[in-house]
């Protein structure tokens, strides 16, 4: 039974720190902001 225990609770730990680290990527890694510093909005119009 221990083994059982150990072994669910180590598959939880490892599945939310797999959550954490995705929703990580999707606050940091996927700012929109960013875009304005890499590809500024053109001054003129054609």
């Amino acid at each position: 039974m221990g083994l059982f225990i150990s072994t669910v609770t180590g598959f939880m730990v490892v599945l939310c720190i797999s959550l954490a680290m995705f929703i990580h990527y999707l606050r940091i890694g996927l700012d929109s902001s960013s875009s304005v510093r890499v590809d500024p909005k053109p001054t003129e119009k054609f």
